[in-house]
């Protein structure tokens, strides 16, 4: 399989490691995410795999939930791995050198994930973090993140969807180095 596609899906691992390990009474802890609790994380990682599955089966892109809690129906954990199930079953379907209709105009599938790998692997320690847990992140995706947001740190906060970036020493771990780009404050 695509490295790229590979990467992906050790990423969505990642998520379930998290998921599976969030006490019921964390889900509605208060999560770094400003005004969102670890259930809220939970539904925008949910509504992204399901906006990605879009692009990827060809329905074209489709604007967010405005309430991410939404997109958890039913348990957060059954919600969650059927989600999961399904991306992972698209993902062996797909061409990576495929072309689909993005935000971005038409691009490949390969670049699809390769770009939109940031949200499942920051929002799984964003969830972590909600639920008093601690997690370390897919080194080799962290590795590919940072490489690609590090130049352009400043625009991703000028979104407004991340906060400032804040300062990392060269001597923390890549992981630090990625969450302070996106203005997260590791311990």
């Amino acid at each position: 399989m695509n490295h790229v596609f590979t990467r992906y899906q050790r990423v969505l691992a990642g998520v379930s490691d998290v998921v599976d390990q969030v006490p019921a009474h964390r889900w509605s802890s208060a999560s770094p995410c400003p005004g969102w609790t670890g259930l809220h994380v939970l539904g925008h990682i949910i509504d992204g795999q399901q906006q990605i599955a879009a692009l990827l089966s060809g329905q074209g892109p489709r604007e967010p939930l405005r309430d991410p809690a939404e997109a958890v129906v039913g348990q957060p954990v059954t919600a969650w791995t059927a989600t999961c199930r399904s991306m992972l079953d698209l993902l062996t379907t797909i061409d990576p050198d495929s072309r689909v209709a993005s935000h971005h105009g038409e691009v490949t599938a390969e670049w699809v994930l390769a770009t939109a790998v940031i949200e499942p692997l920051v929002h799984a320690w964003d969830l972590a973090q909600a639920a008093g847990l601690e997690t370390f992140l897919d080194d080799e995706a962290v590795e590919a993140c940072l490489m690609a947001i590090a130049p352009m740190a400043e625009q991703f906060a000028a979104t407004g969807m991340y906060s400032p970036a804040l300062t990392a020493s060269a001597q923390t771990t890549p992981q630090h180095q990625l969450l302070a780009l996106l203005g997260r404050k590791a311990a």
